[in-house]
Protein backbone atom coordinates (compact mmCIF):
# COMPACT_ATOMS: atom_id res chain seq x y z
CA UNK A 1 0.00 0.00 0.00
CA UNK A 2 1.23 3.55 -0.87
CA UNK A 3 1.04 6.24 2.12
CA UNK A 4 0.78 10.03 1.29
CA UNK A 5 1.27 12.51 4.37
CA UNK A 6 -0.60 15.83 2.83
CA UNK A 7 0.50 19.12 5.12
CA UNK A 8 -1.68 21.97 4.53
CA UNK A 9 -3.56 24.51 7.29
CA UNK A 10 -6.65 25.66 5.26
CA UNK A 11 -9.33 22.43 5.94
CA UNK A 12 -11.31 22.90 3.17
CA UNK A 13 -8.48 22.51 0.53
CA UNK A 14 -6.89 20.18 2.90
CA UNK A 15 -10.31 17.23 2.77
CA UNK A 16 -11.05 18.35 -0.90
CA UNK A 17 -7.80 17.43 -2.10
CA UNK A 18 -7.33 13.89 0.24
CA UNK A 19 -11.17 13.41 -1.03
CA UNK A 20 -10.06 13.75 -4.41
CA UNK A 21 -6.87 11.66 -4.53
CA UNK A 22 -8.56 8.71 -2.61
CA UNK A 23 -10.72 8.63 -5.58
CA UNK A 24 -7.85 8.24 -8.32
CA UNK A 25 -5.96 6.18 -6.20
CA UNK A 26 -6.35 3.16 -5.25
CA UNK A 27 -4.21 0.45 -2.66
CA UNK A 28 -3.42 4.61 -0.73
CA UNK A 29 -3.39 5.39 2.53
CA UNK A 30 -3.31 9.36 2.88
CA UNK A 31 -2.87 10.95 6.21
CA UNK A 32 -2.75 14.43 6.84
CA UNK A 33 -1.18 17.75 8.91
CA UNK A 34 -2.07 20.88 9.52
CA UNK A 35 0.64 22.46 11.12
CA UNK A 36 5.12 21.98 10.62
CA UNK A 37 4.48 20.75 14.78
CA UNK A 38 2.37 17.82 13.57
CA UNK A 39 3.83 16.84 10.11
CA UNK A 40 7.53 16.58 12.14
CA UNK A 41 6.06 14.52 14.83
CA UNK A 42 4.04 12.19 12.13
CA UNK A 43 7.07 11.98 9.97
CA UNK A 44 9.58 11.34 13.38
CA UNK A 45 6.97 8.48 14.29
CA UNK A 46 6.30 7.26 10.76
CA UNK A 47 6.95 3.40 10.86
CA UNK A 48 8.97 3.57 6.95
CA UNK A 49 6.06 3.45 5.22
CA UNK A 50 6.00 7.24 3.72
CA UNK A 51 6.13 7.14 -0.02
CA UNK A 52 5.51 11.05 -0.05
CA UNK A 53 4.93 14.44 1.52
CA UNK A 54 2.55 17.00 -0.47
CA UNK A 55 3.13 20.31 1.78
CA UNK A 56 2.42 23.82 1.75
CA UNK A 57 4.85 26.10 3.31
CA UNK A 58 2.85 28.90 5.08
CA UNK A 59 1.20 26.78 8.12
CA UNK A 60 1.37 27.44 11.88
CA UNK A 61 5.38 26.83 12.47
CA UNK A 62 6.65 28.47 9.91
CA UNK A 63 6.98 31.76 7.58
CA UNK A 64 9.59 30.57 5.25
CA UNK A 65 11.47 27.92 3.34
CA UNK A 66 13.14 26.87 6.99
CA UNK A 67 10.49 24.20 7.88
CA UNK A 68 10.87 22.81 4.10
CA UNK A 69 15.61 22.97 4.26
CA UNK A 70 15.43 21.29 7.93
CA UNK A 71 12.20 18.06 6.55
CA UNK A 72 15.04 17.62 3.67
CA UNK A 73 17.96 17.78 5.52
CA UNK A 74 16.79 14.97 8.18
CA UNK A 75 15.06 13.27 5.99
CA UNK A 76 16.96 12.49 2.74
CA UNK A 77 14.75 9.22 1.62
CA UNK A 78 11.74 10.96 1.46
CA UNK A 79 10.10 12.57 -1.83
CA UNK A 80 8.54 16.30 -0.41
CA UNK A 81 6.48 17.64 -3.15
CA UNK A 82 5.56 21.51 -2.26
CA UNK A 83 2.33 22.90 -3.51
CA UNK A 84 1.51 26.55 -3.45
CA UNK A 85 -0.74 28.74 -4.68
CA UNK A 86 1.74 31.44 -5.55
CA UNK A 87 3.95 29.76 -8.15
CA UNK A 88 6.08 32.56 -9.08
CA UNK A 89 9.72 31.85 -10.45
CA UNK A 90 11.38 32.80 -7.44
CA UNK A 91 9.25 31.01 -5.14
CA UNK A 92 10.01 28.10 -7.16
CA UNK A 93 13.55 28.27 -6.88
CA UNK A 94 14.03 29.08 -3.48
CA UNK A 95 11.71 26.18 -2.76
CA UNK A 96 13.44 23.55 -5.16
CA UNK A 97 16.95 24.95 -3.33
CA UNK A 98 15.79 24.22 0.01
CA UNK A 99 15.25 20.49 -0.98
CA UNK A 100 11.36 20.07 -2.37
CA UNK A 101 11.72 17.11 -5.11
CA UNK A 102 9.14 19.02 -7.00
CA UNK A 103 7.31 22.27 -6.83
CA UNK A 104 3.98 22.34 -8.00
CA UNK A 105 1.37 25.15 -8.19
CA UNK A 106 -2.29 24.92 -6.53
CA UNK A 107 -3.88 25.51 -9.88
CA UNK A 108 -2.39 22.14 -11.54
CA UNK A 109 -5.29 20.12 -12.37
CA UNK A 110 -5.63 16.92 -10.14
CA UNK A 111 -4.88 14.27 -12.85
CA UNK A 112 -1.59 16.01 -13.40
CA UNK A 113 -0.64 15.68 -9.56
CA UNK A 114 -1.99 12.25 -9.49
CA UNK A 115 0.22 11.28 -12.52
CA UNK A 116 3.59 12.98 -10.54
CA UNK A 117 2.36 10.90 -7.96
CA UNK A 118 2.32 7.46 -9.87
CA UNK A 119 5.57 8.21 -10.76
CA UNK A 120 7.01 8.33 -7.07
CA UNK A 121 5.06 4.94 -6.28
CA UNK A 122 6.32 3.44 -9.36
CA UNK A 123 10.18 4.40 -8.36
CA UNK A 124 10.44 7.29 -11.10
CA UNK A 125 11.90 9.89 -8.82
CA UNK A 126 15.44 11.57 -8.72
CA UNK A 127 16.47 12.71 -5.30
CA UNK A 128 17.76 16.18 -5.03
CA UNK A 129 20.90 16.86 -4.08
CA UNK A 130 21.40 17.06 -0.04
CA UNK A 131 25.19 17.54 0.50
CA UNK A 132 26.03 20.98 -0.46
CA UNK A 133 25.07 24.22 -0.29
CA UNK A 134 27.40 25.90 -2.76
CA UNK A 135 24.23 26.32 -4.89
CA UNK A 136 22.64 28.83 -2.70
CA UNK A 137 23.16 32.37 -2.36
CA UNK A 138 25.77 32.85 0.63
CA UNK A 139 23.08 34.39 3.04
CA UNK A 140 20.97 31.65 2.70
CA UNK A 141 23.78 28.99 2.67
CA UNK A 142 24.85 30.31 5.91
CA UNK A 143 21.28 30.32 7.31
CA UNK A 144 20.59 27.17 6.11
CA UNK A 145 23.58 25.71 7.66
CA UNK A 146 22.94 27.11 11.22
CA UNK A 147 19.75 25.18 10.91
CA UNK A 148 21.23 22.13 10.00
CA UNK A 149 22.92 21.73 13.29
CA UNK A 150 20.06 21.40 14.93
CA UNK A 151 17.97 17.64 16.07
CA UNK A 152 14.46 17.45 15.48
CA UNK A 153 13.74 18.38 19.01
CA UNK A 154 15.24 21.29 18.86
CA UNK A 155 14.09 22.63 15.43
CA UNK A 156 10.32 21.99 17.23
CA UNK A 157 11.56 24.39 20.53
CA UNK A 158 13.00 27.08 17.46
CA UNK A 159 9.62 27.04 15.53
CA UNK A 160 7.48 27.60 18.73
CA UNK A 161 9.93 29.79 20.10
CA UNK A 162 9.37 31.76 16.54
CA UNK A 163 5.46 31.97 17.56
CA UNK A 164 6.28 33.35 20.76
CA UNK A 165 5.01 30.78 22.81
CA UNK A 166 6.41 30.79 26.08
CA UNK A 167 8.45 27.82 28.35
CA UNK A 168 5.25 25.86 29.58
CA UNK A 169 3.05 26.09 26.64
CA UNK A 170 5.86 24.41 24.72
CA UNK A 171 6.44 22.12 27.32
CA UNK A 172 2.45 21.00 27.45
CA UNK A 173 2.87 21.08 22.77
CA UNK A 174 5.57 18.85 23.09
CA UNK A 175 4.72 16.48 25.99
CA UNK A 176 7.86 17.64 28.12
CA UNK A 177 9.41 19.19 30.94
CA UNK A 178 9.69 23.04 31.31
CA UNK A 179 13.08 21.68 32.65
CA UNK A 180 13.61 19.95 28.97
CA UNK A 181 12.52 23.41 26.98
CA UNK A 182 15.18 25.26 29.20
CA UNK A 183 17.64 22.61 27.83
CA UNK A 184 16.56 22.34 24.31
CA UNK A 185 16.65 26.44 24.67
CA UNK A 186 19.90 26.44 25.88
CA UNK A 187 21.67 24.27 23.14
CA UNK A 188 20.09 26.20 20.61
CA UNK A 189 21.12 29.57 21.66
CA UNK A 190 24.77 27.44 21.70
CA UNK A 191 24.34 26.25 17.85
CA UNK A 192 23.02 29.71 16.32
CA UNK A 193 25.18 31.85 18.08
CA UNK A 194 22.43 33.91 19.95
CA UNK A 195 21.68 35.39 23.10
CA UNK A 196 18.27 35.42 23.47
CA UNK A 197 14.79 34.54 22.43
CA UNK A 198 14.33 37.24 20.08
CA UNK A 199 17.74 36.70 18.80
CA UNK A 200 16.81 33.02 18.08
CA UNK A 201 13.22 34.05 16.18
CA UNK A 202 14.80 36.77 14.07
CA UNK A 203 17.35 34.06 12.73
CA UNK A 204 14.60 31.30 11.98
CA UNK A 205 12.09 34.25 10.70
CA UNK A 206 15.05 35.61 8.37
CA UNK A 207 14.45 34.59 4.96
CA UNK A 208 10.31 35.47 4.65
CA UNK A 209 8.59 34.19 1.71
CA UNK A 210 5.12 35.81 0.36
CA UNK A 211 4.36 31.97 0.15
Amino acid sequence: MNKILIADDHPLFLEGLKSALQNRLHNTFIDHANSYLTLFSKIQNDDGELDVVIMDLNMPGAANVSGLYFLRQTYQEIPILVLSAHDSQETRAECLLAGASEFISKSIYIDELVSVLHDIFNGDYQFPNTNSLSTLPESLSKHFQQLSNLTPSQFKVLHLIANGDTNKSIAISLNISEKTVKNHISAIFTKLGVSNRTQASNLFLKHKTTI
